[in-house]
């Protein structure tokens, strides 16, 4: 049984709303249904976004409740402010519980007894709305114009020169992320990529970025003019049938700088990275357009179904369904479909082609220096959902059957934030002896060279993890689960070690620190076979093939 407090007035009065909720019943948990986060991280968050319709709303609170109780369920009555439809849902969900406060922070609940205090609030409540009514309206008006001017605000744009045109084919790469410095994996695919195709063709990048700033010099260097565009996040994305991350990246202003750049520089081909630029492929007609799917967003959700706690399953399975809707539509847009392997290849369908991630065989080579006994890496951004799975999997299950380690982590940027935000979805403990944790690091070669044993623990994964394959080119021994091989064509045992449980996977690190011979031989092999398979070159010169036949 909980309490539940719909945060449906201004900040100042939810935080009093919250207060007095806590005092009644203080044994039992108090749950918060807002659209930021509650204050307090205790308080479990019930999530409620203002552009969702009303019935998406009801459906994730009723889902988060599922087989729990209410035993109030309070509100917080004040005019002016756009809750009306949480109040209404909170007297759907528990109307026998139904608790309301005024700005006094007093309460009634709806039954016989509350009469004289309900026809005492109606009172008191017309005389104050008659008394400020003009007032009322233009502030409400105001707050309503900077509502939606915030929302819909066209993002800035800026345009660099980049390195002089040789005249050689045209090809346009548009991008939701950055792709210098190398803080991701879809970061180190296109930088790699794109420094190579650049001895070929002439490229144009346009960006999204949290800011306006000039791009790096490494990038400059390979395109002949890069487009920044500003975007504007919001945690509210509107509601249009579409996936949240869709929804995210929908932006005139980037739809009309593809425009002017496919006018201005007629690329023969145009390349969208990631799935939710599949949004702008019509923009860039008359060229040919290739959607890159770094993995298939549709096969991660159906995996990370199976993961979800009680009452996340909802939204997991909502956006589950509209990336269905969206991705298999996007496919038949395009004129190609790039995929990391075989599996997503089969799963795209006959438009699409493999060409597998890489690894810089240059930068990435095994160190004479000895690593430090019974130290582990993981690297993985919080930014992705499933690296915060999978580590939580490791620390609770895996962790507590290992004495005397360190576990290394680099969570890339901004890590405090990706923690609060998933907060509700999963919960990992770093307050623990043995753990180092770091955020972004621009050259991670030192921490290979410092681990033991690199870990991939993933319980959920698409696409193909960049990340194995520099810890493979390091000389150093993965252990992982299947899902983190995902789409790899590796030989457990000789390329990595698989372990397919927490206990398989604990002792298979405990064997390693335990064997050197063991771990060196393994070792050898993992830094012959991304020189076979996987360098950079190769897949750059796929790329190559596939750029010609289309024209470029």
């Amino acid at each position: 049984m909980v309490k539940l407090a719909f945060a449906s007035g201004t900040d100042e009065l939810n935080r009093g709303l919250i207060a007095e909720m806590r005092k009644l019943y203080p044994e039992l948990p108090l749950w918060v249904v807002s659209d930021f986060p509650p204050e307090d991280k205790d308080d479990k968050w019930i999530p409620w976004h203002i552009n969702r319709t009303f019935y998406e709303n009801l459906s994730r609170c009723k889902a988060a409740l599922r087989g729990t109780s209410v035993r109030l369920a309070g509100v917080m009555l004040v005019p002016g402010v756009p809750f009306r439809r949480m109040r209404l849902a909170a007297l759907l969900l528990s109307p026998a519980r139904f608790i309301a406060f005024n700005e006094n922070l007093n309460h009634f609940m709806l039954r016989p007894g509350s009469l004289p205090a309900i026809l005492k609030h109606c009172i008191w409540r017309t005389r104050n709305l008659l008394r400020a009514s003009s007032r009322m309206s233009s502030a409400s008006n105001r707050d309503e114009i900077e509502f939606r001017s915030a929302v819909h605000d066209a993002s800035e744009i800026a345009a660099y020169s980049g390195r002089a045109a040789t005249g050689k084919p045209r090809i346009l790469i548009a991008s939701c992320y950055g792709i210098f410095p190398l803080s991701h994996g879809g970061a180190v695919r296109m930088y790699n990529l794109m420094r190579r195709a650049a001895h070929d063709f002439d490229q144009i990048l346009v960006m999204f970025a949290d800011d306006v700033t000039a791009p790096p010099p490494e990038v400059l260097a390979i395109c002949a003019e890069v487009v920044v565009v500003r975007r504007h996040g919001t945690h509210a994305v509107a509601s249009h049938g579409r996936p949240d991350v869709v929804e995210e990246f929908r932006s005139h202003a980037f739809q009309n700088a593809l425009k002017q750049m496919v006018h201005k520089w007629q690329p023969a081909i145009a390349q969208l990275e990631f799935t939710q630029m599949a949004q702008y492929a019509d923009a860039c007609a008359p060229a040919r357009t290739i959607l890159v799917e770094h993995d298939i967003t549709l096969d991660l959700y159906a995996q990370m179904l199976r993961f979800a706690p009680p009452g996340e399953d909802w939204e997991i399975e909502r956006q589950l369904k509209l990336w269905n809707r969206f991705e298999r539509a996007a496919w038949n847009k395009v004129s190609r479909v790039i995929t990391m392997s075989k599996k997503d290849r089969l799963i795209a369908g006959g438009n699409a082609i493999t060409l597998p991630n890489g690894v810089d065989l240059v930068r990435f080579q095994p160190s004479a220096r000895e690593p430090e006994p019974r130290r582990i890496l993981f690297i993985g951004s919080f930014a992705h959902l499933p690296n915060l799975i999978a580590l939580e999997f490791f620390l609770t299950q895996v962790w507590p059957r290992l004495t005397g380690v360190t576990l290394h982590i680099i969570a890339g940027n901004r890590p405090e934030y990706f923690l609060d935000f998933y907060r509700e979805r999963i919960r990992v403990n770093l307050n623990q002896p043995g753990l180092e944790l770091e955020a972004f690091v621009a050259d991670v070669r030192p921490a290979y060279e410092r681990a033991a044993v690199v870990i991939a623990p993933l319980l959920a994964s698409a696409g193909t993890n960049i990340k194995i394959l520099e810890a493979m080119a390091m000389g150093k021994v993965v252990v992982s689960t299947p899902a983190g091989i995902n789409g790899l064509d590796l030989t457990p045992g000789t390329d990595m070690v698989l372990a397919s449980s927490a206990a398989e996977m604990a002792a298979s690190i405990d064997e390693l620190f335990n064997s050197p011979a063991l771990r060196a031989g393994i070792e050898a092999s993992a830094r012959r076979t991304v020189e076979r398979d996987f360098s950079w070159d190769a897949v750059a010169q796929k790329q190559l093939v596939l750029y010609c036949e289309m024209g470029g």
